[in-house]
């Protein structure tokens, strides 16, 4: 979403760029407002996928923010739900693919920065963040979703745009995709196109909801367009339910990972202290249990750790340590 409206020379409103002047009818310009909108819509989305490409490979917070508020993807799934809501079934196919579409160029200009800029050894925690989506990421996006439908709905609410589109991570999570498929990070792609798609669905369906409650209905009356409008919205939630699971996965992993830690913080901390090491990282996935550790000398008995590790856990472990030296030098001067 963009903080400001797009009106053409007639002093029309193109509400997918800005629903902070914009009633819901105003989702669907049509004429001149829709050819000239239609323009900025794409030239403000490419500058907004170039913008969040390097603010990711740079880690820069401020980038990464600004082209959250550049780009217009947010209106124009918002556009979707109210099509959905008020039977337009042109404007419904419209919009789906507008927005595909648009996922599409931005995944590929994220690629083609990967392309020209050094492959990175490790992800920036920019990238890293938006890899691994959590149930946390889906309570952000349904409630920023209210948010923007309920300005669209009420007229009303201009000042809150800004927020609503820091808050939806929409650009940000495909240029993650482009670059993370460059770098043969499969995995890591596949992450950053599930956040994506949650927020996506999470929008359409709480939109959706908020423009009913706010007494839009289908444009024309019959039994087919109220059945249109049951359907599109009743496909929409099923996708939000479906794309759920693997969020309900991976926070179940997370949790698990993090009670895990905190049940052997105690093994670790004791066997670095008999090695006289600092222990700089270390995660416990499954059976994998991976350290990085640093000091004077390197450590020597891994194995015990292994033994204590698996009595604590209650299963075999697999014990990975990497050791950083550490050489320390005095000087006097006088």
């Amino acid at each position: 979403m963009t903080a400001s409206a797009s009106t053409t020379s007639s002093g029309l409103i193109d509400g997918r760029m800005s629903l902070g002047e914009a009633e819901l009818d105003d989702l669907f310009p049509t004429g001149e407002a829709y050819r000239r909108s239609t323009v900025t819509y794409w030239v403000l989305l490419t500058l907004a996928a170039f913008v969040a490409s390097f603010g990711l490979f740079q880690d820069s917070v401020a980038s990464i923010i600004g082209a959250m508020v550049i780009a217009p993807l947010g209106g124009a799934i918002l556009a979707i739900a109210g099509a959905l809501v008020t039977g337009r079934t042109r404007w419904q196919v419209r919009t789906i693919i507008q927005v595909a579409v648009s996922a599409a160029l931005v995944i590929a200009i994220g690629y083609v920065v990967a392309l020209v800029i050094p492959q990175l050894i490790v992800l920036t925690p920019a990238l890293e963040a938006r890899t691994e989506p959590g149930l946390l990421d889906l309570g952000v996006a349904l409630a920023a979703g209210a948010a923007g439908a309920f300005v669209a709905a009420r007229h009303t609410g201009s000042d809150a745009l800004p927020g609503v589109a820091i808050a939806v991570s929409l650009v940000p999570p495909l240029a993650t995709v482009g670059i993370c498929l460059e770098q043969g990070r499969l995995d890591d792609a596949a992450g950053a196109l599930i956040l994506f798609t949650t927020n996506l669905a999470a929008i359409i369906v709480v939109a959706s909801v908020v423009f009913l409650l706010s007494g839009a209905r289908p444009i024309a009356e019959g039994v087919d367009q109220q059945k249109r409008m049951r359907v599109g919205v009743a496909l929409a939630l099923v996708l939000l339910v479906v794309i759920s699971l693997p969020l309900v996965w991976r926070s179940a992993q997370n949790i698990a990972a993090e009670v895990t830690a905190l049940d052997t913080t105690r093994i670790v901390t004791v066997w670095a202290e008999a090695n006289a090491v600092d222990v700089v990282d270390w995660h416990v996935d499954g059976e994998q249990i991976t350290l990085t550790v640093a000091g004077p000398q390197p450590p020597t008995d891994v194995a015990a750790l292994a033994t204590a590790m698996a009595a604590k856990l209650g299963h075999p472990v697999h014990v990975s340590v990497t050791y950083q030296p550490v050489t320390h030098y005095e000087a006097d001067g006088g």
